[in-house]
């Protein structure tokens, strides 16, 4: 918050009530860092009930329709792949930050919710065998949060300040990213072990984020006073993305290839609102601000990638490794939003973003133990791109300072694969991991509020469990999963 609207403010409350309510919300505002957390990684999601449990290391030997993600050479190489329903499943997740206000202090939350779907299944065009095709339904990514706080100062507390009958304090935060994508995927083999495939995907991108803070006051001579602060923001982007596989059916070993071409934009639109409100103070210091933009520029970019793998088979075993690697991406404007100055009062924002090219990697295992049991684990890292992430904490903060946590996962999978006579059974668990050190966000350029003296970083621990069931029951001469 400005400099400015401290000024301001502090006339509006004229008591340091304020300034502990002030506190409250900013620790609030950092206890929900996955708003900041769930963008930008490129491992989140995997489709596909073993794809799943192999945590996407499967470049190389994926066996399920989440090759139309993973690889879609793969395609021309099963023989019979199943139509697949990855239906809806859910998650634990829990975020855990340290040192963020005054040493060892520690902040916590929790959430649980559901999982992104696949929905894909094989088709023909024709009667020649020697193509074939696939369609699919993804969500990609899907996330939302939603923070609501509404505070009234008791009145034991009221009755140390001279002037002040009620005091309320209300704060709302939200942020939601939703990527679909509908996709077709066609392969050939160009040998009887080689095979090449290309699936292309059109997305439905939208990304929106709100923020309200608001403060009323009443005094003893009952006049109110009130600031309200509001900026809500939302990004649409309709585009394609290409993937282009390479797969290969060697005696010893299954390899891989995918490239993953930067996207293309065709659509894209961009609004914001914000509103900054102080009446009832008098004194020539009341404040109106507005600005309602429904066509800003807006941009969204991903970049080129390359991902290669290899499947070892190990007598009815198989070892599953993958490496892949994603381009940087220059600084842009995820949303290009005008100034606003009136009367002197100048108000800017910036909603950047930029990305480091990383490199990731992962292997999986498929213990044989039966014809009836088979176990899977695997392990891979999913580094963070984020240079600098756009995200309501910059609409917020300072322009200078970027809201940014730039953390590391490390995901796993482990779970086991049963066949019996009437189906094939999927039973599994992923997690993921991730925690850094940050500089503390809260900030107070205030004399009146002492802050313990802590040279220490802050700290953020992000933790996640996925549960998997999968069922395959055969339909009419097929198999369909249902997970």
């Amino acid at each position: 918050m400005s400099l400015f609207k401290l000024h301001h403010i502090r006339l509006l409350m004229e008591s340091s009530i304020f300034l502990r309510t002030r506190i409250v919300m900013i620790i609030l505002i950092c206890i929900v860092p996955n708003l900041l957390l769930a963008q930008g990684y490129y491992n989140q999601e995997n489709f596909g009930n073993r794809s799943i449990l192999l945590t996407g290391n499967v470049t190389g030997s994926v066996d399920d329709l989440g090759l139309t993600f993973y690889n879609p050479a793969r395609l021309a190489l099963i023989e019979e792949p199943n139509f697949t329903i990855n239906a809806k499943a859910y998650q634990m997740g829990s975020i855990k930050i340290e040192n963020v206000f005054g040493r060892n202090n520690k902040l916590s939350n929790s959430e649980f919710e559901g999982l992104p779907s696949l929905v894909a299944g094989t088709f023909k065009i024709g009667e020649s065998e020697k193509h074939k095709f696939a369609y699919s339904v993804l969500s990609r990514r899907k996330s939302s949060v939603d923070l609501g706080f509404t505070r009234e100062i008791d009145e034991t507390v009221l009755d140390e300040f001279d002037n002040v009958e009620r005091f309320l304090a209300e704060l709302k935060l939200g942020d939601s990213e939703t990527d679909e994508w509908l996709g077709l995927s066609w392969a050939t083999k160009l040998k009887d072990n080689f095979s090449i495939g290309v699936s292309t995907f059109v997305s439905i991108y939208d990304y929106k984020g709100g923020y309200k803070l608001n403060y009323s006051r009443l005094d003893t001579e009952s006049n109110a006073a009130a600031y309200d602060n509001e900026i809500n923001f939302s990004q649409n982007s309709y585009g394609i993305f290409w993937k282009i596989g390479l797969a290969w059916q060697l005696s010893k070993v299954d390899l891989g290839l995918n490239i993953d071409l930067p996207y293309l934009e065709l659509y894209d639109s961009g609004e914001l609102e914000f509103k900054e409100v102080l009446s009832g103070i008098g004194g020539g210091n009341d404040i109106f601000e507005y600005a309602d933009w429904d066509d800003l520029n807006a941009d969204r970019k991903e970049p080129l990638a390359i991902s290669v793998g290899a499947g070892l088979p190990i007598g009815k075993s198989k070892i599953h490794l993958k490496v892949d690697w994603h381009g940087k991406v220059s600084e842009y404007d995820r949303l290009t939003i005008p100034v606003i100055d009136d009367s002197g009062n100048v108000i800017s924002f910036s909603f950047k973003e930029e990305l480091r090219s990383v490199i990731n990697f992962g292997v999986g295992v498929e213990i044989y133990a039966s014809e009836k049991v088979s176990f899977y684990a695997s392990a891979g890292t999913d580094f963070s791109p984020m240079v600098s992430n756009a995200n309501i904490f910059d609409l917020i903060a300072k322009k200078s300072k970027d809201t940014n946590f730039d953390a590391d996962y490390y995901h796993y999978g482990f779970g086991i694969q049963l066949k019996m006579s009437w189906a094939e059974l999927v039973l599994g668990s992923t997690y993921s991991t991730a925690s850094t050190d940050f500089d503390r966000p809260v900030d107070f350029p205030d004399p009146e509020i002492e802050i313990p003296n802590n040279d220490d970083p802050a700290s953020i621990t992000a933790n996640r469990w996925r549960f998997i069931v999968g069922l395959e029951i055969p339909i009419f001469g097929h198999k369909v999963e249902f997970k």
